[in-house]
């Protein structure tokens, strides 16, 4: 004892000289550090769920800084110097703990494994005196005591601690046999003893000699630390003595210290199985478990340890080992088998605050966020300070505040997110869930004020930033939010999502300002934006639509061509192209545009349509045929009036010839005529005719002019003159009309005041279409009262008719093919008054086909 007393000393002190030296450095704890306590609790979470040893390591030296000497800490420090091969460093840490607390039992208990298993048995007998000056009785180190002793043959001191065991545990299975042996070996002495002098001594018992050079050679080996000749030895002393345990301790802790955990595990099974639930043994097998990761096999030993002597060791053996499982089954997401196992750990200590945390966390993980925010809520109430409480709360109610939106109940989200907030205010993520809360319930206005609050708390964070930027987007407060992007992308030039969200802000301000017609600011938002989306061809096509209503054609164009080089078959922007083209009249260009898309789709009625509309205004020149059929319920012969007619058309308008026969009861003859229609600007346009007959079934002469006015709001006006000369007289006529377009629908009400030989006569025509097919088709109908100067079917005779009451009305219907071919067929019926007894009734059927080229 005094051998062991002495060197405890010696190592005591040097380990207290360098700990003194390195106490001088450290400083007092700082304000904000974790507590040892919590760094205690984070080390033992490392050792034991992560096995994270060096992790764990210098968290307990962090904790030695807050509180040197503190005995927990240097206990587990000891245990991970031991796990990483470092015995001499772990020695000293339990040396430490025995200074401070000469009693503490598991200070001593890892000692005498610790001496036994490299082979210093001298040291773990003096380990093994002091822990049973704490406990006198207690077995497992009676055992081991006496199995030391015995492998040292100190035959005395054994015997005295056999007879400690046979008095008190003479019953006990293990103490039976170990009498037994002692009995033998006793009977054998005294035998020898009682042999006569004279006589000489008998031969020693093979056997016996056997199994001491046997045991000598065991003790050799280990000291050279040569474990495959300690195993063989210890297996041949096995051979002859199947019941040795130190023959089994020897070889199980060869292999253990050789890290083969498998073959120590087999050997101890089989020394368990000769020795029974011996208490040594299945701690040995619970940390080769351990060692092998099969945990819940490691738990059924340790449960076994723990309803066999329910000590602190013990119970933090099983403690240890639940902790693995669960570690185990929440890395493989098994969480709700995890939390079991922590609440069977919670049944020996319910107010376990690491275990009470770990469960937060299984729960957390398991998406039961509610249940573990309870759970961390009641450890905040009672270490309201405690970091990591406060950040896994704010964690679990941002987790379930998540599920709560996804269910559609933003009322409960809302609360949740902004206690989230009170404990963790610098997270970004519970800021943008609340924003995006607020946006999501229509109050845009709540969500960018809470966007400026993050931003005072958090400071100029990008994302919140964009965030806000988006929100004024939604709330058409364009130019803050491009603002705002614009500040972003100037710092980061190459981030796409900026470029897209600053041309995105710039081209709805665009949209903004044209629906304000404010077409020259919204091209210029336009091209600001299309400087970051050049690909773009939305953007394009509304640049080009700016540049249409502009009237600023080439560029329409040209932007047009750009948005074609990405996607030549584009189509919006090959109308839009064909549209500017044709705007300026070139309506080849534009016809040759629209082939393009014709070519792909060919069966596309509305651009076969456009097509044929722009190459029918690339024709110059008009043909076709007239003829007007008149029939009299007078008795007087049919009428007929066939004419050829062209027409070449220019940029203002159009001018033509017209060359007419007529077949009627006073003769025949023909009657050439020319006809212009000229534009001057887009307020008028004029119309013009002359005509010239030699015979009398037309007109002498003929001619007339009006002058058109475009007064806007799709009204137009119209003033002229006529003048008709037959044989016997000459009219003059002015002539007004006003017209109005309503949709489809286009009515004219023309009135014209004649005069001859100082009489005066009025006529009136009302003409009503209805347009279809782009106002290329219509359906006409006419009404209309007295004799007008412009009637082809009677004009020739007006002078004759003038005075009398006439009045007539009509129907007709024109189609025009392609923009190039048109057909017409009008009916007319005219009840003309002769005299106050006399009359007849005129129809007129006018037939009509006209084809440009």
């Amino acid at each position: 004892m005094k051998t062991c007393s002495a060197m405890n000393h010696r190592m005591i002190y040097v380990f207290c000289l360098g700990l003194m030296l390195t106490a001088a450095d450290v400083s007092a704890q700082r304000k904000g550090l974790l507590s040892s306590d919590q760094l205690l609790t984070m080390a033992l979470e490392e050792t034991n769920e992560h096995h994270n040893y060096e992790k764990a390591i210098s968290l307990c030296r962090k904790a030695l800084e807050q509180s040197p000497g503190y005995p927990d800490v240097k206990l587990l420090l000891g245990r991970l110097y031991l796990l990483t091969r470092q015995p001499a460093a772990a020695r000293l840490e339990w040396l430490e703990v025995l200074k401070k607390q000469p009693p503490n039992t598991e200070a001593l208990a890892y000692l005498i494994n610790l001496e036994n298993s490299l082979g210093r048995g001298k040291e773990a007998i003096c380990y093994i005196d002091m822990a049973l000056e704490q406990d006198p009785l207690n077995k497992e180190l009676l055992f081991k005591k006496h199995g030391l002793l015995t492998e040292f043959h100190q035959t005395n001191a054994a015997d005295e601690v056999l007879t400690i065991l046979n008095s008190h545990y003479g019953n006990d299975a293990k103490v039976r046999a170990m009498r037994e042996a002692a009995a033998q070996e006793k009977e054998r002495l005294a035998r020898a003893a009682l042999q006569p002098e004279e006589k000489p001594a008998p031969p020693p018992d093979p056997k016996l000699v056997v199994l001491d050079r046997l045991e000598t050679a065991l003790v050799a080996a280990r000291k050279r630390n040569n474990h495959h000749e300690t195993r063989a030895v210890a297996e041949k002393i096995l051979a002859e003595a199947p019941g040795n345990r130190d023959a089994f301790l020897a070889i199980i802790n060869s292999y253990h210290q050789q890290q083969q955990y498998e073959p120590a595990l087999r050997w101890l099974n089989k020394a368990l199985s000769r020795f029974g639930s011996d208490e040594d043994l299945l701690r040995r097998k619970t940390g080769l478990l351990q060692e092998l990761h099969r945990y819940d096999e490691a738990a059924v030993t340790a449960r076994q340890l723990l309803q066999k002597n329910a000590n602190s060791r013990n119970l933090q053996a099983f403690r240890d080992i639940q902790l693995q499982r669960a570690a185990a089954y929440d890395r493989a997401g098994d969480y709700a088998a995890a939390g079991a196992l922590i609440d069977t750990l919670l049944q020996y200590a319910p107010a376990d605050t690491m275990l009470l945390f770990k469960k937060a966390g299984l729960l957390e993980a398991g998406q039961r966020y509610e249940e573990a925010a309870a759970i961390t809520r009641q450890l905040l109430q009672s270490a309201p300070a405690h970091q990591r409480y406060q950040q896994a709360y704010a964690e679990q109610l941002l987790a379930t505040a998540r599920q709560q939106l996804r269910n559609n109940a933003p009322d409960k989200a809302k609360p949740l997110l902004e206690t989230s907030l009170r404990y963790a205010p610098a997270n970004p993520e519970a800021w943008t869930s609340l924003i995006n809360l607020e946006n999501s319930t229509g109050n845009v206005t709540n969500a960018i004020a809470l966007c400026d609050s993050a931003l005072a708390v958090l400071g100029p964070n990008d994302d919140i930033r964009m965030k806000k930027s988006a929100l004024l987007q939604a709330a058409n407060r364009l130019p803050e939010a491009y603002a705002i992007s614009g500040e972003l992308l100037k710092a980061a030039p190459g981030n796409h999502e900026l470029q897209q969200m600053y041309a995105e802000q710039l081209a709805a301000h665009g949209r903004q300002l044209q629906q304000a017609q404010a077409w020259d600011s919204a091209l210029i938002a336009y091209r600001k934006a299309y400087a970051y989306q050049p690909g773009d061809t939305l953007l394009v096509q509304q640049i080009v639509n700016s540049f249409l209503a502009l009237h600023q054609y080439d560029s329409a164009i040209a932007y047009a061509d750009r948005g074609l080089q990405l996607q030549p078959a584009h189509e919006t922007l090959l109308m839009k192209k064909a549209a500017a083209l044709e705007a300026q009249q070139n309506y080849k260009a534009a016809a040759a545009t629209v082939a393009m898309q014709l070519e792909a789709r060919p069966g596309d009625k509305y651009l076969r349509d456009y097509y044929n509309r722009l190459r029918g205004k690339t024709y110059r020149n008009q043909a076709g045929i007239i003829h007007l059929q008149s029939i009299y319920d007078n008795g007087s012969r049919p009428a007929n009036v066939t004419a050829l007619q062209y027409l070449r058309f220019h940029e203002k308008g159009s001018i033509g010839g017209r060359v007419s026969y007529a077949d009627r009861a006073a003769g025949s003859g023909v009657q050439l005529e020319a006809e212009t229609y000229y534009t001057h600007n887009k307020k008028y346009y004029s119309y013009g005719i002359l005509g010239w007959s030699p015979s009398d079934v037309f007109p002498k002469f003929r001619a007339g002019y009006s002058l058109f006015h475009n007064l806007g709001r799709e009204w137009e006006a119209e003033l002229g003159a006529r003048y008709l000369k037959t044989d016997s007289a000459s009219n003059y006529a002015a002539v007004w009309s006003a017209a109005k377009t309503w949709g489809a629908y286009w009515a004219n009400l023309r009135g014209y005041v004649i005069t001859e030989d100082g009489n005066w006569y009025h006529a009136y025509v009302l003409t009503n279409r209805f347009y279809m097919n782009e106002q290329q088709d219509f359906i006409a109908l006419t009404l209309s009262l007295g004799n007008t100067p412009d009637d082809r079917s009677r004009n020739y005779q007006f002078n004759q008719q003038a005075t009398f009451l006439a009045g007539g009305a009509g129907i007709g219907f024109q189609k025009t093919f392609a923009y190039r071919t048109t057909m017409g067929v009008f009916g007319n019926w005219t009840y003309q008054r002769l005299t106050n007894d006399r009359h007849y009734n005129q129809f007129d059927i006018y037939l009509t086909l006209l084809r440009k080229f």
